[in-house]
């Protein structure tokens, strides 16, 4: 029985899903990427500034990390380091913006695949939110509408929480997530000029000079965002972990971890750190042009494997090739490092953090965690696991934040005057997006002009499909193995697809 689910709703971009099911169990799966951009080829040729800009087209959600390893690539290529303001002044821009994609991860896309929605048409309590969402559903579903606004009610028929009294604390911090969403970007737009899409962050730093009133506000709304992640949404994961035990110990990918550093401090260590993890022993040494990048099974003529910048153009096969392809997918490619399939992610931050050693607040957070759900460290690579991965380093995300806000040298410029026009050099940076590991990797030719452009970005590690051994990318291989309940209502599918939280926008770009 074949079930195909396209697109995957959610989510950001255009994800196909289709599975193979013998006897109620997933066989096979193929994870399509349904769209062509072509960001890379759109840079040569431009100044090697506007790296940092155009990436950050990449994708809406996550312009920031873009605009980040771009500039690290070009820092990286011209040899400079950042002064002291602008390593903080970074941070707190990038910091901010995580925890915002990952409040709008739990609360606006997976949420509903747990809680019961529709628990609010029962709601008798006198909280006016709730009311003024239940009057709006009962009023648009009695309507003559063909589709009557609610959409998120037309679901699976599936096992959502059951609890009346957690399914609307559950909505109702559903409902203030937005509020505190605004109240991030409003953190990120004080020093990264705004979002999406912000003009500040450039090889050098940060252009925002750090004015007295811009700290004060940055450090008010910062714990103000504190008191929600540390209460609501911490609790919110918790309790949704609680009712879905059974999910720690499905959605597992590889045991194959790949992580950047990330979130710099001040003594030149990181907050998450580098790392490549095999059957959960870690190597913290990783060397991003051991990445290598199959298109066997992808939409381009190149069908080979290549390093970083060793291709100088990327074809896409044509109309009558596609009509004729029996093999090829989609059009995302099939990064391996050091030949293995890997998970990027939140999941992959803190097993590598972990087992590194070189984040205690970390290792005691995840060791109480732990405690109280009765879990291990192994139990991380699910589709729980993801999720209570996201709140952990948001928690200590926010933390880090404030205090980097605090060392900050009022009215100092984090920013540092560029060297010459640089002439045949190569640079690569590399960090952590929402969605796991991100690497920019830069060719500057003659004058400062891009000779080429390479980004591998964490959903392309995730969702690729099979690499040129036939191998299967991560999330199917997720995905092989799991009970599908009901072939009609797959919510298994899902949730398994959701806690990887892809973006096909970068995936593809």
């Amino acid at each position: 029985m074949k079930i195909i689910v396209d697109p995957v709703t959610r989510i950001e971009g255009h994800l196909k899903v289709e599975v193979n099911i013998e006897n109620s169990v997933i066989k096979n799966a193929k994870c399509s990427a349904d769209m062509y951009r072509g960001i890379e080829k759109a840079l040569k040729g431009y100044d090697y500034l506007t790296a940092i800009h155009i990436t950050q087209r990449t994708c809406g959600c996550c312009p920031y990390a873009h605009a980040e390893a771009a500039a690290l690539a070009i820092e990286n290529a011209l040899g400079i380091e950042l002064n002291k303001n602008g390593k903080l002044l970074r941070n707190m821009v990038i910091g901010a913006y995580k925890i915002k994609d990952y409040l709008l991860h739990f609360y606006t896309l997976s949420l509903l695949d747990f809680m019961d929605i529709a628990a609010i048409l029962k709601y008798n309590g006198n909280d006016t939110d709730l009311l003024e969402l239940k009057n709006w559903i009962l009023k648009e579903l009695s309507s003559k509408k063909i589709f009557p606004s609610p959409l998120f009610l037309a679901r699976y028929d599936a096992n959502y929480i059951k609890l009346k009294k957690l399914n609307i604390v559950l909505i109702k911090h559903y409902l203030e997530s937005f509020n505190i969403m605004k109240k991030v970007g409003e953190m990120v737009r004080i020093f990264g000029s705004k979002a999406p899409h912000m003009t500040s962050i450039e090889a050098g730093g940060v252009t925002t000079r750090p004015t007295a009133d811009r700290l004060i506000k940055y450090l008010d709304l910062a714990k103000n965002i504190k008191n929600f992640v540390d209460n609501q949404y911490f609790e919110d994961v918790m309790n949704v972990c609680k009712q879905y035990k059974h999910y720690f110990k499905t959605g597992k990918g590889p045991d194959n971890f790949l992580t950047f550093n990330t979130l710099l401090n001040l003594d030149g260590s990181y907050t998450f750190v580098e790392g490549f993890s095999n059957d959960f022993k870690l190597s913290t040494k990783v060397d991003p042009f051991k990445i290598v990048e199959y298109n066997g099974f992808a939409y381009y003529k190149e069908s080979g494997g290549y390093k970083p910048l060793e291709l100088n153009n990327l074809t896409p096969i044509s109309l009558e090739e596609f009509k004729e392809n029996k093999k090829k997918y989609s059009w995302s490619r099939a990064p391996r490092f050091e030949g293995n399939v890997v998970e990027v992610g939140p999941a992959a931050i803190i097993i590598n953090t972990y087992m590194s050693g070189k984040n205690k607040k970390l290792i005691n957070l995840v060791d109480n965690i732990n405690k109280e759900l009765d879990i291990t460290l192994k139990d991380y690579n699910s589709v729980m696991g993801r999720h209570l991965s996201r709140v952990i380093v948001s928690k200590i995300i926010i933390d880090k934040l404030i205090n980097d806000a605090l060392m900050v040298d009022e009215g100092v410029l984090g920013f540092i005057q560029l060297p010459p026009i640089p002439s045949n050099v190569q640079g690569v940076g590399v960090t952590e997006a929402t969605r796991g590991a991100l690497a920019h990797f830069t060719e500057i030719g003659e004058d400062g002009f891009i000779k080429n452009y390479e980004m591998i970005v964490p959903t392309t590690w995730n969702i690729s499909p099979k690499d040129n051994n036939g191998i299967h990318g991560a999330l199917e291989q997720m995905l092989i193995g799991t009970k599908i309940k009901d072939p009609n209502n797959p919510i298994e599918i899902s949730r398994i697809v959701r806690s990887i939280d892809p973006c096909l926008a970068c995936s593809v770009h």
